[in-house]
């Protein structure tokens, strides 16, 4: 449906064509002269536009002649889908929903006999009554949809749950899928075209390219559209879309579209819409006549196609209000949603028919203006680092984080503005290397600022980092120990490994002490290294008063100064089989940093019958117990 142009050129020009036989066809009813739609924009001023019902005044410069509607797929005896541009015509799609319109049948309709040029017939015509939608939707001049939809066929190939995910988060509350095209083309990508947009929570609705121009061949198309359904296991709730816009179709258009309506009413489909270009309904904004009656069928019934701008936006599309009285309007062929993926046909859904059943999650990121900026991976070697932003929120939700950086030497001589790249866990990300500015170093400049989705540009905050080139990075000591016990026989077996950050040390000592005794029996060990790099001591509670209770390890290393510099510290519990008495106390400490001092201060001892003194030890960790 990419193509409209060429179709409004084809339908104008066929209304011409029949003006001359307007006496004997029962289904055109005017002589007005073609009038050009499609992606030709039309001047008119808001006020005409306001409501859909804008007369346009056209003077007419001479008949135009194009092609008739076409499709993806060709008829012919040997069915081959067109690669042709021209043949993405019959891409007017429809978006699935629960609401239901009743379709008067030919058995409530009175009859009438009507002879044509096209096709002569002496039995009773059904004249049915109005089309209208079960569930009472509100007027469409009174409301447009928050959500808009688009539709797919073959040629849009294979859409992700992904893709359907990012569609959705610029407005997108529906799908309408290509099942079929008149008796025998089935839509090969439909099945995960459906079943993704499932996933992603998009309301999923189908149409059918329509190529009838009889009763019986209605009939049948209709037959072959609901196969198509029922294998997708697709309800009968589901939107389904007659597109009608083969310039074949004109004759008896009505009489023969009413035949399809009551087929697919048999069935139990009565969820029903139109999809046709302005000029072929017979009340539109063009100021004539097209041949499909509104009436009939209920103008809120159809979806039509008509391009008043090629640049036009949803936004722009919801306030224009085009076609307004009817349950949606098609107002892109080139919606450009997933840039070098996707070009898509996009509407705006005035009825809710093709969005209200929608169950797309909320925008995450719509919400209280927030974002937290955070620097991580800084290569001080290679002068690259990492900004990650996260709790991205904005009133009007985001569409694009864009992060300013620039060196603080020379100003902002080498600002660059970074898109921030999204991840599966909604946090977005920049990698900047000091190469792309002019590899200056030292203190950088990192803002954050979103572009919602109303397109305003908003600043967020800022932070700063430190960028070096060439310099050794610093790499943080590390050690796993590990203590195992032998109470059998008294021992404790105690490993330290995956030591990191030692470089230029001498040698490593590991202190093991029992907290009951309070390091009065505490011994400095030298392990021995092992093959794989570790390092091993097996020492005895015996050398240290056997005592019951908690002990622990800590693992030093010496560096080149001779300095113990502290890794990592462990704990063991251990019982020599003798009661154990709790032995507890409160011990704080207060500093007063003016004169340097620290008081201690041991109260509510507990556990400590006979002993002799209370003792104290006292050091810093920065000097390694020393």
């Amino acid at each position: 449906m990419r193509t409209k142009d060429f179709i409004y050129y084809a339908s104008a020009a066929v209304l011409l064509a029949v003006t001359t036989q307007v006496a004997q066809a029962d289904e055109v009813a005017t002589q007005t002269p073609s009038v050009t739609e499609g992606n030709q924009y039309q001047s008119v001023i808001a006020a005409e536009i306001f409501g859909g019902e804008a007369a346009l005044p056209v003077t007419p410069k001479s008949t135009v002649s194009a092609p008739a509607a076409t499709s993806e797929v060709a008829k012919a005896s040997a069915p081959a889908v067109s690669t042709s541009p021209a043949s993405q015509s019959s891409e007017a799609a429809t978006a699935s929903t629960s609401v239901t319109s009743s379709v008067v049948s030919s058995e409530s309709a009175t009859a009438s006999t009507s002879a044509t040029n096209s096709e002569t017939s002496n039995s009773a015509v059904a004249t049915p009554a109005k089309l209208t939608n079960s569930t009472d939707v509100p007027s469409p001049t009174l409301k447009v949809q928050p959500k808009t939809f688009i539709d797919v066929s073959s040629h849009n190939g294979d859409i992700s749950v992904d893709d359907y995910r990012a569609l959705a988060r610029q407005g997108v509350g529906g799908v309408v899928v290509k099942l079929t095209e008149d008796t025998w083309y089935n839509n090969p990508k439909a099945p995960s075209q459906v079943r993704n947009a499932q996933i992603a929570g998009l309301q999923v609705s189908t149409y059918h390219f329509s190529r009838y121009t009889t009763e019986e061949e209605a009939r049948a198309e209709a037959r072959f559209y609901i196969q198509a359904a029922q294998k997708l296991n697709l309800p009968k709730s589901t939107v389904m879309v007659n597109d009608f816009e083969d310039s074949n179709m004109l004759p008896n258009i009505n009489r023969n579209t009413q035949a399809w309506v009551n087929e697919m009413r048999k069935h139990g489909y009565n969820n029903l819409m139109f999809y046709t270009s302005a000029s072929w309904l017979d009340e539109n904004n063009l100021g004539y006549r097209g041949p499909v009656s509104t009436s009939q069928f209920g103008i809120e019934n159809f979806w039509v196609a008509q391009y008043p701008s090629s640049s036009l936006t949803a936004t722009s599309a919801k306030n224009m209000r085009y076609n307004a009285k009817t349950g949606a309007w098609q107002f892109s062929a080139t919606a450009n949603l997933l840039p070098g993926k996707h070009v898509f046909d996009q509407s705006v859904d005035y009825t809710g028919r093709f969005t209200a059943n929608a169950s797309v999650e909320a925008d995450p990121t719509q919400g209280d203006l927030s974002g937290t900026i955070s620097i991580v991976n800084n290569n001080p070697t290679l002068g690259s680092f990492d900004v990650v932003i996260t709790n991205v929120k904005a009133p009007n939700g985001v569409q694009t984080v864009s992060v300013p950086i620039w060196s603080e030497i020379n100003g902002q001589d080498d600002i660059i503005w970074y898109t921030a790249n999204r991840q599966n866990n909604g946090t977005y990300t920049v990698n900047v290397k000091a190469s792309a500015h002019k590899n200056s170093t030292g203190l950088y400049n990192v803002h954050l600022y979103y572009v919602q989705k109303d397109g305003q540009l908003t600043g967020v905050g800022g932070t700063t980092t430190q960028v070096f080139i060439g310099k050794k990075p610093e790499i943080s000591v590390f050690a796993n120990l590990s203590i195992s016990k032998n109470e059998n026989n008294g021992t404790f077996t105690i490993i330290a490994k995956n030591l990191k950050g030692l470089e230029g040390y001498k040698e490593v000592k590991i202190p093991f002490w029992s907290h009951a005794n309070g390091m009065s029996d505490i011994k400095w060990y030298t392990p021995t290294r092992q093959a794989d790099g570790s390092y091993t001591v097996t020492v005895k509670a015996s050398d240290h008063e056997n005592a019951n209770g908690r002990y622990e390890a800590q693992v030093f290393y010496i560096d080149a100064r001779g300095q113990k510099r502290f890794v990592q510290k462990a704990f063991s519990d251990y019982s020599n089989g003798q009661p154990t008495v709790p032995v507890s106390a409160n011990l704080s400490i207060s500093k007063n940093e003016n004169n340097g001092t620290f008081t201690i201060i041991a109260k509510n001892l507990k556990g400590l019958e006979g002993y002799k003194e209370v003792k104290i030890p006292f050091w810093s960790h920065a000097n390694g117990m020393s």
